[in-house]
Formats: structure tokens, C-alpha cells, sequence
């Protein structure tokens, strides 16, 4: 006797779609889904059109009565979002068999658009870390009204969902409440990077009041000694362990980050024990970039042929203890493959992957890469993107001339083009 086809309920989507609308994004110019901030997956028309069809406010039912309903739609329907709640709770395996995802060996980025963004919103900061970016230069900032503007051309012109406010320190800014409520109310997911000293339970209340979705604090040490050191200011760790706190009894979401250099890799452990101690539930690193502060440092600079080891047994301890590792800088392939360790592509993403912008509104590389490329305050973002200056980025033309002629250069773009400046190119030569 043949089984009648099976009956799938479908009454759960519609609020599946409601709890994970804040943190997805559906961009059409590239068929992107994009989880906020930085997880992107490309879909197919149909998968596109549905998922953006129900996040704009539509139900379930009302798909069904344009598109026609019938058991084989209801089963396509019941496999989509199934396998897109695997996606979104992080539960998808590798490689794992499943009805709506296939899988393709990675060629490069599909995305035409960056997928995130940040906006130094001052180079102004409270402490003097010894890898700054800035280094001891002064810059202009942009007012009010005009970071509004800057904002603005990020979320409707570029399509990026979601910024983050940097600096500097970016809550030196006396408006930075103003900007983190109007960047909220527009759309974008908001995330603060912050030392977090400058934290009290006033701040704190009134971040959340603006709708701030999530904040990284700086954590250079485990303990005050290494921390206090690199931050250039004493009391620095005890200031930035109570920022945490008052964000965590706020519920405003937050992890750590800590720039690997030679002045704490050897207590890289530790700081995984001291994020799993204060509750939280990852952490991310990256590798100290010798530029700025840290550009006549070279006893403090790590190369890229010792460090894999070390990411690796980061991301086992932090398994082993329940915390998600994260690891942000880029990385040669031919020196380290993160892509087979489950730790994702780690290319150079400057302009491709990330927008930066400086607090004059112009686009810049990275953040460690201050050459602006255009303004977004005078330009629209199409035009900018599109000029000539932008394609020597986006083509990666920058990366060492031994990286454009290896076969896993769509994959790495070569890694860190500043690192290759500062250091030479030596290990290129130097295969594992």
C-alpha cells in the first residue's frame, strides 16, 4: 500500500522569520544573504525572492495564495527555511547533505558590495596602545549632520547592513549616541568597538536606549600587568573589565578582541580563560599589523610563519571550553590554510569585503590603510566604486608579484599587503 505524501506544517516559519529579522539581510544587486555582520551566503532567485518576500512583513499564506498551493511547494518551503534555521543557529555542519544547500569549492568573493562596514568616527583616544593604527597623527572629523549623511550612504547607496563605530575611541565623540540612535533607527545593525574605560551605567543605559545591537572591547592581557603595558595607561584592564560588565547587565552583546604582538602572545591562554570566566560566549584576535605606532616596533611584530600554530591551538582550547574563536586578520595560504581548519577564508578584505571609512567620510582600504579612495560625503557610492582607483583594490593588485602568479591566490589575495611593506617578502620564498 503506498504512503500518502507526507503533510508539512509550515505555521512555524512566520515566526521563525520575525526572531531572525533584525540580524538578516537580503541584498538583491548580488543574491546575497547576508548574517549579520560579516556571514555571507549567495541564493538562488527563488530562494531570494521568498526569503525577501517574507522578511518584508509578508506571511507564509500569503506566498502560498501567489504562487499556488500545492504539496510540492509546501515540501520546497518546509526544506528552505529548515535548512536556513541550520544556517543561522550555527549548526550546520561541514559538507553536511541537505536538501536546500549545495555545496561549491570556493573560488573568490561572490559578492559585488562590501559585506560590513565601519566608520572611525574620531582618531581620538584615552589610551596610547603600543600597535596603534593611528600612530601620532591629527585628524579632522566630520560633524553631526554630515556623519548622518555618511550613514546614510552606507545602509541605502553601498547596501551594507550593518556598521560598526570605531576610532580612536570612538565614545570621545561627544555625539555618538545621536549617531549609534540614527544609524539604528535607519536599518543598520550597530556595533560599538570601544577600550571600554569610558563605560559607566549612564553610557551604558543610554546605548541601549539607542538601539545599540552589540559592542567589541579591546582586551590586550589577561591580567593588568600585560594589558596596562600595551594600552600605555595604568588602571586601563581594571576599566575595560567593568565596560564588559555593564554591557552584559545591560544585555547588550558583547565579545573581546585582542591584537596578537610579541608583548602578550605568550598569554594568548589566558585571555581565553578569562573570557570563558567572565561568561561570554566567544572572543576574537588578529594579528598586529606594523603600521602606525607600531611601524619602528619590529621587536613586538609576529610573522605569519609562526603564528598558525598558536590560532590553532586557540581555537581547540576555546572549544574544549565552549567559546567560539574567532580569527579576523588575513593570512597566505602558503603559510597557513585556514580554510581546512573550519576557520573560513581569512583574504585581505580591504574594500572587497569591508568598507572603512575615516572620520572625514572618506574611503580608505582598512583601517590601517589610510590612502582615501574617495569621499562619501561628496560622491555617490556607485561612482566611487566603480572609478579606476577602486579597481587597483578590488583586483588586488597591490598583493607581492609571487602571490598573483600562486594558484590559491583567489583565495588569499595574497594576505596583508602592509605586512608585505614592512617586512619584506622573505617568507614567500620560504614554503612549509
Amino acid at each position: 500500500m503506498q504512503k500518502e505524501d507526507r503533510v508539512y506544517d509550515l505555521q512555524w516559519i512566520d515566526g521563525f522569520v520575525r526572531k531572525i529579522k533584525s540580524y538578516v539581510y537580503v541584498r538583491e544587486l548580488d543574491h546575497l544573504l547576508i548574517l549579520v555582520p560579516n556571514q555571507a551566503y549567495q541564493l538562488n532567485e527563488s530562494g531570494m525572492r521568498i526569503l525577501k518576500y517574507l522578511l518584508s512583513g509578508h506571511e507564509t499564506n500569503e506566498l502560498l495564495r501567489q504562487t499556488g498551493d500545492d504539496a510540492a511547494k509546501r515540501r520546497d518551503l518546509h526544506h528552505f527555511f529548515c535548512d536556513l534555521r541550520a544556517v543561522v543557529s550555527g549548526c550546520l555542519r561541514e559538507q553536511e547533505e541537505r536538501k536546500a544547500i549545495d555545496y561549491f569549492e570556493f573560488k573568490g568573493e561572490f559578492n559585488e558590495y562590501p559585506v560590513l562596514s565601519e566608520i572611525a568616527v574620531t582618531y581620538m583616544c584615552n589610551l596610547h596602545c603600543e600597535f596603534c593604527y593611528v600612530g601620532d597623527r591629527k585628524y579632522g572629523e566630520l560633524n553631526t549632520n554630515d556623519m548622518k549623511r555618511v550613514l546614510s550612504k552606507i545602509y541605502h547607496e553601498a547596501k551594507i547592513p550593518s556598521v560598526s563605530f570605531t576610532g580612536g575611541e570612538p565614545l570621545l565623540r561627544k555625539d555618538i549616541m545621536k549617531l549609534v540612535s540614527y544609524a539604528s533607527h535607519a536599518g543598520l545593525w550597530t556595533n560599538l568597538i570601544t577600550n571600554g574605560t569610558l563605560l559607566d551605567d549612564d553610557r551604558v543605559q543610554v546605548l541601549k536606549e539607542s538601539g545599540l545591537s552589540s559592542a567589541q572591547v579591546s582586551i590586550e592581557g589577561s591580567n593588568p600587568q600585560i594589558h596596562d603595558r600595551i594600552t600605555g595607561v595604568q588602571g586601563s584592564f581594571r576599566g575595560a573589565i567593568r565596560g564588559i560588565e555593564l554591557l552584559q547587565e545591560a544585555e547588550i552583546p558583547v565579545h573581546t578582541n585582542t591584537t596578537v604582538s610579541r608583548n602578550n602572545i605568550g598569554g594568548v591562554r589566558e585571555i581565553v580563560k578569562l573570557v570563558k570566566s567572565m561568561g561570554l560566549s566567544r572572543l576574537s584576535m588578529n594579528l598586529l599589523i606594523p603600521c602606525g605606532a607600531a611601524r619602528n616596533k619590529k621587536e613586538i611584530w609576529i610573522s605569519y610563519s609562526e603564528i598558525g600554530e598558536r590560532i590553532l591551538d586557540l581555537k581547540h582550547q576555546a572549544a574544549e571550553m565552549g567559546i567560539k574563536f574567532l580569527w579576523y586578520s588575513p593570512l597566505p595560504m602558503c603559510k597557513f590554510n585556514p580554510i581546512a581548519y573550519g576557520l573560513g577564508n581569512k583574504s585581505c578584505a580591504a574594500i572587497t569585503g569591508l568598507l572603512s571609512v575615516d572620520p572625514l567620510g572618506n574611503i580608505i582600504p582598512c583601517s590601517s590603510w589610510r590612502e582615501p579612495v574617495g569621499s562619501l560625503l561628496k560622491h555617490r557610492f556607485c561612482d566611487i566604486w566603480q572609478s579606476e582607483r577602486m579597481n587597483f583594490y578590488k583586483d588586488a593588485q597591490y598583493a607581492p608579484d609571487a602571490c598573483r602568479i600562486c594558484t590559491q591566490f583567489d583565495k588569499c589575495k595574497g594576505a596583508c599587503p602592509l605586512y608585505w611593506q614592512a617586512c619584506g617578502k622573505k617568507e614567500l620564498s620560504e614554503r612549509p
